[in-house]
């Protein structure tokens, strides 16, 4: 069982996400919340809390301090940031606070609860949006540039980054490549374990912060 948190300020979409997670049967919704105070007031909840949905725009302590303030105490909670743009300065400031993953409002419900779900399973949702504003972000940089091939990738691994930092899916890589979706995780696995990293959050994060450009 997932025990959930909600915090957003909007009562209408913080009573829609309430009412729609808890349709799943593996989805608790263990409280919402209309600001990180409030949660911090009953900071016995996070305890017991594994994934908090967190509105960048709160009023008060905004979604990225309260994810950094967070992270510091509970650094097993996952955050799941959820927003109506696609802001790169914040989308940089949420990953670097700790959030696992970065969902756009429109995502639908059910895309939502699978990424949710996803993201407990060891997964790092983001929306391909948010990946191609995140390198939108990297490539207005200008430092050196460090390339793919820093990291001793193939060919074959070097079109798979270039996906991935474009936000392709693993069905969309699969059918650029011409490789079945497995083939597809199977090189994104490789990759990660050549770059030390875990997780799409942390990929991203490693490009922002290495300016590991894919100019190859």
């Amino acid at each position: 069982m997932i025990n959930l948190v909600i915090v957003e300020d909007s009562y209408d979409t913080r009573e829609g996400f309430k009412y729609l997670l808890k349709l799943q049967n593996d989805i608790r919704v263990l409280k919402a919340c209309e600001s990180a105070e409030e949660l911090f007031e009953q900071e016995h909840i996070l305890e017991h809390t594994n994934v908090i949905l967190m509105d960048i725009e709160l009023p008060g302590m905004n979604g990225i301090k309260a994810t950094r303030e967070i992270k510091s105490r509970y650094p097993d909670i996952n955050i799941l940031i959820l927003t109506i743009f696609e802001d790169q300065k914040k989308i940089i400031k949420a990953v670097q606070a700790g959030a696992t993953g970065y969902l756009l409002k429109n995502t639908s419900p059910g895309e939502l609860a699978d990424q949710i779900k996803s993201l407990v399973a060891g997964g790092s949702p983001i929306s391909p949006g948010v990946a191609r504003a995140l390198l939108d972000e990297v490539r207005q940089k200008d430092e050196h540039w460090k390339t793919a091939e820093d990291y001793n990738l193939t060919p074959r691994e070097i079109e798979i980054f270039k996906a991935i930092v474009e936000g392709y899916t693993y069905k969309e890589m699969a059918e650029e490549f011409n490789i079945a979706s497995s083939t597809a995780k199977k090189h994104i696995l490789h990759i990660y374990r050549k770059l030390n990293v875990s997780s799409k959050v942390e990929f991203i994060k490693k490009v922002i912060d290495e300016n590991l450009l894919d100019n190859l």
